[in-house]
């Protein structure tokens, strides 16, 4: 340790010790919730609310089966952002900055999901009917935004994070094991450690009725048009205009879908699907 860094570390425990032994509160809370960001990765608003916040998720996380999901959209409903009616949280759920988190009416979440909010400034918000399948992880970090549409589906082992803001469309398909980032680091500079030349946050957006196949990845800065087809294991660095189909690495469009009108049987069909979730 150099003789900077050294001095640095003694200031610092100065004025903790000072901090404590005053009784200043407010910095004393401002220090343990940077210990308990650094070791839970999240902001939360005050030690208070992370507290109760864990004594709740914990106390019928556990619950299996039917009655566990209801229970759950009953006693988590004051902890989350919004929580639609019926919303079904399946047990082995990981749930971060509950504040953050909007569910919508009939959203699906399947077990070893992660739904990492940040703090008070950042959303995560699925939409009516969306379903995350097992061990997707939705992370949102500072300020962040992510959204999925309403019946739109999220494959197993799916990735999606910010912090630039993410908008998935409605009845979209997104198969398993894919990645969609919102953000990208900056390396130009090789005499700088990557971590420390800063990042992109452009953020992504995968318009309605889109179909990602297995493996497909999303760099920061992307729109997804209506109705596109990526292949597999796609990785898609540039914009795709709409009802395209895509293949490659990096991916690029190979065919266009005929569709650049709207068919009515494509809308009679969706209007059905709505109403027929309504009904249920």
């Amino acid at each position: 340790m150099s003789p900077v860094e050294a001095n640095t570390l003694k200031e610092k425990f100065i004025k903790y010790r000072r901090d404590f032994i005053t009784l200043n509160f407010p910095a004393i809370e401002k220090l343990v919730i940077r210990r308990i960001r650094f070791l839970v990765h999240y902001e939360p608003n005050s030690v208070l609310s992370y507290l109760i916040e864990s004594a709740v998720l914990k106390s019928v996380g556990w619950l299996p089966g039917l009655l566990g999901a209801l229970t759950r959209n009953i006693i988590y409903r004051p902890l989350f952002g919004k929580m639609g009616l019926l919303a079904f949280i399946e047990t082995g759920v990981e749930i971060k900055a509950a504040a953050s988190i909007e569910l919508g009416r009939r959203a699906m979440v399947h077990q070893g999901v992660l739904l990492s909010g940040w703090h008070k400034h950042s959303k995560i918000c699925l939409k009516e009917c969306a379903y995350l399948d097992r061990n997707v992880t939705v992370t949102v970090h500072e300020n962040g935004y992510i959204e999925i549409g309403k019946l739109t589906y999220v494959g197993p082992a799916t990735c999606i994070a910010g912090p630039g803001p993410v908008k998935i469309g409605n009845y979209c398909l997104i198969s398993s094991h894919c990645g969609i980032y919102g953000n990208n680091h900056n390396f130009s500079d090789p005499s700088v450690l990557i971590r420390e030349q800063g990042f992109t946050n452009k953020g992504i957006t995968i318009e309605d009725d889109c179909w990602l196949g297995t493996g497909v990845k999303v760099l920061d800065g992307v729109t997804i048009g209506k109705g596109s087809v990526i292949g597999a294991s796609a990785v898609v660095t540039k914009d795709i205009p709409p009802y395209s189909v895509a293949v490659g690495i990096p991916a690029r469009v190979v065919a266009q879908r005929d569709g650049q009108k709207p068919d009515p049987k494509i809308e009679a069909l969706k209007k059905e699907m709505e109403k027929a979730v309504r009904n249920q």
